[in-house]
């Protein structure tokens, strides 16, 4: 397995404390070297505060939902498909990538906006390998399941 693979599959608490430092950081610099601000100042501000809480309110309800979530891959040992999963197969990573638009957008710091694109990207790529891994582990029963649920992250949209 190449070094990104285990990278995009290995437990979500350790990818965290990698790449929130990172998001965060990049927020502290820019806000320190740089005034180029994210517009409409602090109404943007407040937006990104109700888009972060939101989204993490979501997150939260899907690890109600998914009690597995926050294993390394490997050891999921059934799907789930109720509730938010049956409605797009990818609800906590769209929640995740909606914090971290909420926390650029309430940071107010447009270079933050360079690693948000890029988590949000290794964020998309891991809902893409743990889709090839889960239909490796489960088959015809995964299969079946992205058959009933077509959106990855958002009804009807993609």
């Amino acid at each position: 397995m190449r070094i990104i693979d285990k990278y995009l599959l290995m437990k979500p608490a350790i990818r965290m404390v990698i790449e929130w430092p990172f998001l965060i950081a990049s927020g502290i610099l820019g806000a320190l070297f740089t005034t180029w601000r994210i517009p409409f100042f602090p109404i943007s501000n407040i937006a990104g505060i109700i888009l972060f809480v939101a989204s993490m309110s979501f997150h939260m309800k899907g690890h109600a939902v998914h009690k597995q979530a926050d294993q390394d891959s490997e050891k999921i040992e059934e799907l789930v498909t109720t509730g938010m999963f049956s409605r797009v197969r990818h609800p906590m990573y769209s929640s995740l990538i909606l914090v971290i638009l909420g926390l650029t957008v309430a940071s107010g710091v447009v270079i933050m906006i360079l690693p948000a694109v890029l988590l949000s990207l290794l964020t998309v790529l891991t809902a893409l390998k743990e889709e090839e891994f889960l239909i490796r582990k489960f088959g015809d029963e995964y299969r079946q399941y992205m058959e009933r649920v077509r959106y990855r992250f958002i009804p009807r949209v993609f």
